[in-house]
């Protein structure tokens, strides 16, 4: 073993000893982040008075201030906390959170009494006595949502504008767009074409989908503006929203504006609809064909291009360019070869207009059709003609150069990859590569923050605030106040600010925090690239037979090293394990006696892990692309993914063109990671892209186990 690597290990034992204890306090605590056992809150908030019970009493008698916190917490978000006199009174006056125990009361009770002066004065001075603060924010973009309603039926809408404008992050939260254009559109008499337009637009975008507001808004602007309807419809039905496009169908249908029983039928049973019809689709209502071809797409794409094909001539220039690129978008995705043919019908303006529900995700998919195929040609045409923000991203800015070196016009390469080759990113990598620099973040001459300025970051109110969050394992709470803390800082405060976190244990805050500081000054490699639990990250992955800087590689993208992270979609711990397959790798490791609790313990959670990873590598022909692929959205997809492929495709196109794109940033990112911790080691990677390799669709790949 190399000198560097036993210093690196020996640093990373004793920078880390104090980690693993905090980890162990944080899986805890993120585990049992409620009311303390001792007592029954769900049963005790039932009561018409909460605060007389003899139980919940003596609880809050005994319990620390973190206990106490979440017992409030639970209280205010199932709206009982108004049902206590004076929350605060429960907390030391120096409890670092007990303003947002005040918060939440003022806000319940202003949604118990809308109508109470008294109230609503109290909240004014709360936010001018915070308003420095993330809870200041918080409480206004809250107020804002409980109070819309009241406001707008009681002609009080300028106290929700004067309100919204004190906002700094929240001004375009969906709901309080949703709210502001719905109360315009009430207010109206009449509805001008280019707002009722624009308005739509912002609904439709995908942010907004499935808000209730936002569904207010538009029914307010179908009922003023019935020509928006079919649009919507259109746009509900390539969002997947069914129970709400049929909605917007039955009020077609009722202004007489579609045919009920084919339109219905269309719509509700569009395989049935093209089986009644195929032999006449020609004789069919010009709309009812529209929602029969947007419905197939999801049932089967070949029907629907056949519907597509008998309204050419029928389209307007907006309608023909949103149904083809509909078209083209669901072929590429699903890796169709017919899809730049079905792209190409839609002509110049293609995936625009306002039929077109991802416009952006249309384009893109365009050009990654032509990437799939290697047909430089095409692919740099598509490229060339994005709108100028899209082409200057990474992924198409290197790709832009590759098409162009492909073509025969390799001095042309190098003034897109440099605009990217600084980046530490999987693009960013393979840019520097392609322009025979290195593709190492470099850790030279680096540079660190004064204790100094280290220990001030200490005083920062938000960052204590965001360090009590997590020691209870609210991170989503402490992840707001830390943003809110470091949002006005300069580069040279923010590396304190990372410093801090990472002296505190707090890897995740560390890394993102150094995230942005690494563009701007050369920054330890380990401030980036942690080594936390190395003794049993070593252990594992040496008995699965897998390498270690993948496990770390992976472990950082999914968890940023959080013990006891668990997702929205229910994953948990180091390696984000979900439960079903938890389950699954106990019965291979042959553990009778596991419990679904012991995934958040760091052993378990890594062992199960690595020994994931070794299966999904054994079953995916050995390649990490196939394996990490596989270890986010399931081996089945990953198998499919491969085979689809129309020959043999570098490892760079392949993640490229996975379909979710979820999967596919986080393939890049772990790989990029994992080259990283691999430099650490002294494992030097000679070529990123060679390293990536290449994907056979032939190789026997099996996914037998079901997980």
């Amino acid at each position: 073993m190399q000198f560097k690597t036993i210093l690196t290990r020996y640093l990373t034992v004793i920078r880390y000893s104090i980690f693993l204890l905090g980890s162990l306090f944080l899986c805890q605590s993120a585990v049992f982040a409620q009311p303390a056992d001792s007592i029954d809150s769900a049963k005790i908030l039932k009561s018409p008075a909460p605060e007389s019970n003899v139980e919940l009493i003596s609880f809050l008698q005994k319990a620390d201030d973190s206990e106490k916190f979440l017992f409030f917490r639970e209280a205010f978000e199932k709206q009982k906390i108004h049902l206590f006199k004076n929350p605060k009174q429960y907390f030391d006056e120096d409890f670092p959170l007990i303003d947002y125990v005040q918060a939440w009361f003022l806000l319940s009770q202003a949604r118990q009494q809308p109508k109470d002066l008294n109230t609503q004065k109290e909240l004014q001075n709360f936010l001018i006595k915070h308003k420095n603060n993330y809870i200041a924010e918080r409480l206004r973009t809250d107020w804002l949502l409980v109070m819309a309603s009241y406001w707008n039926e009681h002609n009080q809408w300028k106290t929700f504008n004067s309100v919204r404008k004190q906002l700094l992050w929240n001004k375009s939260d969906p709901n309080i767009v949703c709210w502001d254009l719905y109360h315009t559109i009430s207010n109206r008499k009449t509805i001008s074409k280019n707002f009722a337009n624009e308005a739509l637009s912002i609904i439709n975008a995908p942010q907004y989908k499935g808000n209730n507001i936002c569904r207010k808004v538009s029914n307010a602007l179908i009922k003023k503006v019935p020509s928006t309807a079919f649009t919507r419809l259109v746009i509900l039905i390539q969002q997947g929203r069914i129970s709400e496009a049929r909605s917007v169908l039955n009020i077609l249908i009722q202004k007489k504006r579609l045919p009920a029983r084919a339109s219905r039928l269309a719509f509700n049973s569009p395989a049935k609809w093209y089986r009644t019809y195929r032999n006449k689709l020609a004789t069919q209502n010009k709309h009812v064909r529209l929602i029969a071809a947007y419905r197939l797409t999801s049932v089967d794409i070949d029907q629907s291009v056949r519907v597509a094909n008998s309204l050419n001539g029928k389209l307007n220039k907006a309608e023909k360019s949103a149904l083809w690129g509909r078209l083209g978008y669901v072929g590429a995705i699903n890796h169709n070869p017919n899809a730049l043919q079905w792209y190409a019908k839609g002509g110049q303006s293609v995936c625009s207009g306002p039929y077109s529900a991802l416009p952006s995700d249309c384009i893109h998919w365009q050009a990654r059709a032509a990437l799939r195929i290697r047909d430089w040609k095409k692919l740099n045409h598509f490229i060339a003609n994005m709108p100028a923000n899209m082409a200057k991203q990474e992924n198409w800015a290197y790709w832009q150069g590759r098409a162009l070196v492909e073509i025969g016009h390799p001095e042309q390469a190098p003034q897109y990859w440099q605009s990217i080759s600084t980046k530490r990113t999987f693009y960013g990598k393979l840019a520097s590569e392609a322009l025979g620099q290195s593709f190492y973040y470099s850790s030279n001459e680096t540079v660190e923050a004064t204790p100094e300025a280290i220990d001030s970051m200490g005083k920062n109110p938000s960052l204590q605030r965001a360090k009590y969050f997590y020691d209870i394992g609210l991170f989503v709470e402490g992840n707001r106040e830390w943003q809110w803390g470091i949002r006005t800082m300069n580069a040279s405060e923010l590396l304190a600010a990372a410093q801090w976190a990472e002296k505190h244990s707090l890897l995740h805050r560390a890394i993102n925090t150094a995230i942005k500081v690494a563009e701007h000054y050369p920054l330890e490699h380990e401030l980036l690239y942690p080594r936390p639990f190395e003794d049993e990250i070593e252990k594992f992955a040496e008995k699965a037979e897998i390498d270690e800087n993948w496990v770390y590689g992976l472990m950082r993208q999914e968890s940023r090293f959080i013990a006891a992270a668990k997702s929205n979609v229910g994953a948990n711990g180091l390696m984000q394990i979900m439960p079903a397959t938890a389950k699954w790798i106990a019965k291979q490791l042959e553990i009778e006696d596991f419990k679904p609790e012991k995934i958040y313990e760091i052993e378990t959670n890594i062992y199960f892990g690595t020994s994931y990873l070794r299966s999904l590598l054994n079953r995916l022909d050995n390649k990490l692309i196939l394996a990490t692929a596989g270890y986010n959205a399931g081996p089945n997809r990953a198998s499919r993914w491969q085979q689809s492929l129309p020959q043999v495709s570098e490892g760079a196109i392949f993640i490229e063109t996975i379909p979710f794109t979820e999967t596919r940033h986080y393939v890049q990112n772990v790989l990029a990671n994992t080259v990283e911790y691999a430099y650490e080691q002294d494992q030097k990677i000679t070529s990123f892209r060679r390293w990536l390799g290449e994907i056979d669709p032939k190789a026997d790949t099996t996914t037998e186990e079901k997980i």
